[in-house]
């Protein structure tokens, strides 16, 4: 193994440049959008938007970098992790500013309120842990036969 192949990870998750960046740019890039939607709004808070998707994907290059280094699974927890902290973030300052009608009016805090935020992140961790889990069982099962 040379030093930079990225680790191998022991069950279902692997590095791979698609699934990585997609995941990361699929959860941020309407934080991009927010804040080229903010432009008129002035500069402040286009600026928080534009640090909003500039923060996790700061740290998903740091990681993805490290491949060599980090584990594929908690590398991917962590920025899950870091995309779900964010984005609370990004949605209480749009709400607190009322630029939230200006983004996108479903961001609003509504019924359920904040809660959401929290119930899927961890909800999509959880997930992630059980398919990783599974997959570690899987392949232990294979080595034995």
């Amino acid at each position: 193994m040379e030093v930079n192949d990225p680790r191998v990870g022991p069950g279902q998750f692997q590095w791979s440049p698609g699934g990585w960046f997609g995941a990361q740019l699929g959860g941020t890039v309407w934080m991009l959008i927010a804040a080229v939607v903010l432009i008129p709004e002035g500069a402040e808070v286009a600026g928080i938007a534009l640090l909003c998707f500039s923060v996790p994907n700061l740290v998903g290059l740091l990681l993805y970098r490290q491949r060599h280094r980090i584990a594929p699974y908690p590398a991917l927890q962590g920025l899950i992790f870091v995309i779900g902290i964010v984005t609370a973030i990004i949605v209480v300052y749009l709400n607190q500013s009322g630029f939230v009608q200006k983004v996108d009016p479903r961001l609003g805090y509504g019924r359920w309120g904040f809660f959401l935020l929290p119930l899927l992140f961890s909800g999509l961790m959880a997930w992630f842990h059980w398919k990783e889990r599974s997959g570690v069982r899987r392949r232990q099962g294979g080595q034995g036969a």
